[in-house]
């Protein structure tokens, strides 16, 4: 499967050594992310996240790297998620009790028992591509075998978003 994914120049140093890049925990999102970990049977202390080469893109409206890569990924490493899913399941977190993402504090009005349970079921399965609207890659690691093309970002598109690369693009 072919992966976008965007990561620090520090991520492609790594590859370009021949070494496997595994993320290191967020501490921001250490529980999210400890709790998608088990939902999918990852073997990872943190995902790394992507999406599917030609299929529709979301993102939390930043990009998180200063490097595009573009990876052919083994199916058998590729899990998918819905982003829609995740964004719910990461609001959805906050009413959680400690430690048990499948249970919500008591009193919880935010979110039912019976949402909760359904946005990790969804999280869980594991369908095909075309079964998702935005599909979501989730990775262990990277290989460096499994780089195929790389592109360094112009510091516009990192700082300023899309509008500061636009911007920068049409004031030369």
């Amino acid at each position: 499967m072919i992966v976008e994914t965007y990561q620090s120049k520090y991520v492609l140093r790594i590859l370009k050594s021949g070494e496997i890049y595994r993320a290191k925990p967020n501490l921001t999102l250490r529980g999210e992310y400890a709790a998608l970990i088990d939902m999918l049977g990852l073997k990872c202390e943190c995902p790394i996240f992507g999406v599917v080469k030609g299929k529709k893109k979301k993102t939390f409206g930043k990009v998180s790297g200063s490097v595009k890569l573009i990876l052919d990924v083994p199916d058998k490493f590729v899990r998918l998620t819905e982003f829609s899913e995740w964004a719910d399941f990461l609001y959805a977190y906050k009413f959680t009790k400690p430690g048990n993402y499948r249970s919500l504090l008591p009193g919880c009005e935010e979110v039912s028992d019976r949402r909760l349970a359904e946005i990790i079921a969804n999280l869980k399965q594991q369908k095909k591509v075309s079964a998702y609207k935005s599909p979501q890659v989730v990775l262990e690691k990277i290989n460096p075998v499994w780089l195929k093309h790389y592109q360094l970002l112009p510091a516009a598109s990192v700082d300023g978003g899309f509008f500061g690369w636009l911007k920068q693009k049409f004031r030369k």
